[in-house]
């Protein structure tokens, strides 16, 4: 599932393809209605004709897109869901398969939204105005480009719940993912089971400087012209996600060891993590 980095690499990709462009028209898989609630694909499809694209944002997984046409201000917010991506290709060619949106531009270049489990959301926003979007206004602040430790510690100390699962919600840290709270955690040598209210100020900031050395090392392994996600056979960038078995790469003493917590796998070295 695409956590901050992959989004934060979509929203680059975006910006690039799309400063300054006007969107000629759009087609859409009629058989992907749900990624365009709670609007019609064709009402989406036709908002978005015409329309100039201004820039292109981020908070957490959610990617901001705002436009503008006949004078007024539009948005369209983009959530990858599991699978999603966003990917440009050339007038002529085959649609990549799972092209669920095709966006043609004003230079010839097609953009496609790709999602094969249909998680994602294309979603219209009147006037720009995100922050009047529930799933948004729910978000804490982007943990990019630092994070509060303060806020960060103030928020941990009034709950019990584990570190790692409390670091899966979106209104502490949006954008961090089962993923990245294991890797953070590691990073920070606090066992994910800690409760939350436990940890030190130390440790916080540790924790704080986990999070962000994970998003960076997982932004610097995007290199080609779109993402691969490992369950599409992508290379595993991580220290210690889907490595149990493994020895720690710290310790070089103890295997990587699989819990599950929260319905969700952690990854962690029980000698390095306490």
């Amino acid at each position: 599932m695409p956590e901050l980095p992959e989004v934060e690499f979509a929203r680059r990709c975006l910006a690039r393809w799309t400063g300054g462009r006007r969107i000629l028209r759009v087609e859409f898989d009629s058989r992907a209605g749900r990624i365009f609630r709670p609007a019609a694909p064709a009402l989406v499809a036709k908002g978005l004709t015409g329309a100039r694209v201004k820039s292109v944002g981020r908070i957490g997984k959610h990617l901001l897109v705002r436009l503008e046409k006949g004078g007024a201000s539009l948005g369209l917010l983009s959530h990858l869901g599991m699978t999603g991506k966003w990917l440009r290709s050339g007038a002529g060619l085959d649609p990549p398969s799972h092209s669920r949106a095709r966006l043609f531009l004003d230079d010839g270049k097609i953009l496609h939204y790709q999602d094969p489990r249909l998680f994602g959301r294309l979603r219209m926003v009147p006037g720009a105005r995100f922050e009047e979007v529930r799933e948004v206004a729910a978000l804490g602040p982007d943990p990019l480009p630092g994070i509060d430790r303060s806020r960060l510690a103030a928020a941990l100390s009034r709950t019990r719940l584990p570190i790692k699962v409390k670091l899966l919600d979106q209104s502490l840290l949006p954008g961090v993912g089962n993923i990245h709270a294991a890797e953070a955690c590691f990073r920070a040598r606090i066992h994910p089971g800690r409760p939350s209210h436990e940890l030190s100020l130390s440790e916080v900031g540790r924790l704080a400087d986990g999070v962000l050395a994970s998003f960076r090392s997982a932004l610097e392994a995007e290199k080609g012209p779109g993402i691969t996600y490992l369950e599409e056979g992508g290379a595993n960038p991580f220290l210690v996600y889907g490595r149990e078995g493994e020895n720690c790469p710290r310790c070089r003493r103890e295997e990587i060891r699989r819990i599950v917590q929260a319905g969700r796998s952690t990854f962690f070295c029980p000698r390095c993590q306490r």
